[in-house]
Order: C-alpha cells, then structure tokens, then sequence
C-alpha cells in the first residue's frame, strides 16, 4: 500500500523580547520543516504571529487563521517548534488540543519530541482531551462559585451594570466620560470596589421604571421618548 504524504503546516510566534533573546522566527521555521521532512510530511504553509504574547487572551491573527483553516481540513497536522510557540497557559493548549483532536488534525512539537500522528500519540491526545474536560469543567464550577460569592457581597460580575459606575472620576477611562458626565474629572468617589450612580445614565434607568411603572408604556413607547428626551441635571447641566 503506497504511504499516504501528510500536508503540515507550521506555526511560529515570537513576542519582542523573545526575538532578541534568540528564539528568532527563522530558526522555528527550520526546525519546523527538517522535522517535516525527516517524518516525510509536505509543508504547505507558515503561519506567523510576530511580537505577539502568548498570554490567555490576546488575540494571534495568524492562529485564528490556522485554526479556521484547520477546521475547513485544509492540512493534516500542525508542526511547532516548542509548545510555548502555540499557547504558554494550560488550558488554552488543553482545549486547542482537544478541539484539533475532535476535527481530525494532528499537533507535532520538535522540541518537546511530542507526536499526535503516531499510535501512541493519539493515545495521549485522547488522554489530554480528557483532561482538558475535567480541568474546564472544574474551572466552570470554581467561576460559578465565584460570581455567587460576588453576589452575596453585594459586588457585580463584569463591567458595571447600566446607571451605575466605579466612582474613579479623577482617573476615569470610559467613553461616556470626558465630555459627558459632569463629574469627570473631580476627586474620587469611591475606591473601585463599590458601585457608585453614574449621574447621566442613573437618571435615565429611573426614567425607564417610571414611565413602565406609572404610565404603563410598552418598551418601543419607551425608547420612542427616550429618543427624543433632553435630560437636565440638577445644577442645570
């Protein structure tokens, strides 16, 4: 039976730092490729994300790439040089595994001599899958317990509900405050923790129950109004 030529792939990645320290994007590639070569797999493509951080949650245009090409089966299997290359936190390598896993490709890695395409390699796969279950499903829980605990702390989960703020005027960021609320820029109203009355938008939400409340007004008569409303602060603002 005449051997089936894999198509690989190759992913490299360097953060600025790590350019300079010399794991430049040159020497991945050949390593990448003499690999390749040895196990007899056609190297189709490189994907590069370079001055990019590995860290949970920044965004790798070329490993977005990838990865949808991967699911479009565009390649056999992924070829990098060092693990680190691909993700530096466990549970992003553990779900990328397993999601590689579930649509049929393959990961090499040189360095760390580790090889999904072999028998034995896709035994470890299944076995990473697995793992990458439990460790999500336990984060699942741990993350749940968290937002309850915030709950009976009176704390809110994620960015701060509408009408309200964390009080930081004098260092505020967000893009209704310069030019919009009044107290931008004035002392500190709170430490960051503890929700403070946005004073625009706190003024709208009571407008909202009210007329719901006391002129029974359907949510498109509501924001018909609100449209067309011109609020005035107390102070005249």
């Amino acid at each position: 039976m005449e051997k089936v030529t894999l198509k690989a792939v190759g992913y490299r990645r360097v953060s600025m730092r790590e350019q300079v320290d010399g794991h430049s994007l040159d020497a991945q590639e050949k390593n990448i490729r003499d690999y390749a070569k040895s196990q007899g797999w056609q190297v189709i493509e490189i994907y590069t994300d370079a001055g990019i951080s590995a860290k949970k949650d920044s965004f790798r245009p070329d490993l977005a790439r990838m990865m949808q090409d991967a699911e479009a089966g565009k390649f056999d299997v992924i070829v990098v040089d060092k693990i680190d290359r691909f993700y530096r936190h466990l549970a992003g390598l553990l779900t990328a595994l397993d999601h590689l896993r579930n649509i049929g490709i393959s990961f090499a890695s040189v360095q760390e001599r580790l090889d999904f395409t072999s028998p034995w390699g896709k035994l470890m796969l299944t076995v990473l899958g697995i793992l990458a279950e439990i460790y999500l499903d336990n984060l699942r829980q741990e993350t749940i317990k968290g937002k309850r605990q915030r709950a009976r702390e009176g704390l809110w989960n994620g960015l701060p509900p509408y009408g309200y703020c964390r009080g930081l005027c004098a260092e505020c960021k967000e893009p209704n405050g310069k030019g919009y609320c009044p107290e931008y820029g004035s002392p500190n109203k709170s430490d960051g923790k503890r929700l403070m009355l946005y004073p625009v938008d706190s003024q709208v939400v009571k407008l909202v129950f009210d007329w719901y409340l006391e002129e029974e007004m359907s949510d498109a008569l509501i924001t018909e109004r609100l449209n067309s409303y011109v609020l005035t602060l107390p102070g005249g603002v």
